[in-house]
């Protein structure tokens, strides 16, 4: 499968309980779409207003955690789904789903309604997170899975570090790491590469400032570790699976 992707448009994840993770991030200091609804979401201000920028969780098995790939025309499954604001006011959602790729997992979507995802009081967080930058993937040999994204997406793609690929189709980047590489970048956290590679593992969120996150992590026991330019690390276990590196602007 071929696409003229315009950028990673969300990050789908698939869970078994995705209440649960909710309730773990929303510890994070993250705002997410009402429960009841599925999915839940956690939005942030897009880069473009016709291509969104969130992180959805969904019910089902197996677990799994795949991209989601804006393009401007396709035909597939439409899904819908509507969330009520504090006010009252109903939102209403319409994706258009394509066929899934590989060799990550992704796939292409379309919306009917961008501006649904950019409601104001679902973009602001109180942990001050303002976009998700980029998200990290593990692959045995990032080269060759970032060439096969390369050409499925119509992307860019530069090696950035030894042991790290990164593919870019618009303002969010994927980062693709070798085991050793992603271990060593995140060793505070000691994470390790998961079992069945390649696989998406995480991602990094700006945020406003560092210090009222680390405040806010603290107030709730969350376990944190700060590296270089004042970023914040929270470990998978933490975050319902997913490793997320906070990067601050300011």
């Amino acid at each position: 499968m071929k696409i003229s992707a315009r950028d990673i448009d969300h990050l789908s994840l698939t869970l078994s309980d995705p209440e649960a993770t909710a309730s773990r991030l929303l510890q994070l200091g993250f705002n997410l779409t009402p429960e009841g609804v599925e999915p839940r979401c956690i939005c942030f201000q897009p880069d473009q207003d016709d291509v969104p920028n969130y992180i959805e969780l969904l019910q089902g098995h197996p677990a799994v955690v795949a991209l989601a790939l804006n393009v401007a025309d396709l035909e597939g499954e439409e899904r819908t789904h509507a969330w009520e604001t504090e006010d009252g006011f109903e939102v209403d959602a319409g994706v258009v789903v394509g066929e899934s790729g590989g060799p990550l997992p992704w796939f292409a979507v379309r919306h009917e309604t961008p501006d649904a995802f950019m409601e104001p009081e679902w973009i602001v967080h109180p942990n001050g997170a303002l976009a998700m930058m980029a998200i990290h993937a593990v692959a045995e040999d990032p080269r060759e899975v970032a060439k096969a994204l390369e050409a499925a997406w119509t992307a860019k793609i530069e090696e950035i570090l030894e042991g790290c690929m990164m593919v870019k189709a618009g303002s969010v980047e994927l980062l693709i790491w070798s085991p050793a590489a992603y271990q060593s970048e995140y060793k505070a956290l000691e994470v390790k590469a998961p079992k069945a590679l390649p696989a998406v593992v995480g991602a990094t969120i700006a945020i406003e400032r560092s210090p009222p996150l680390q405040a806010l992590l603290r107030a709730n026991n969350v376990s944190f570790e700060v590296g270089e330019d004042k970023r914040v690390l929270v470990g998978p276990e933490q975050a319902g699976g997913l490793m997320l590196e906070f990067m601050p602007q300011t």
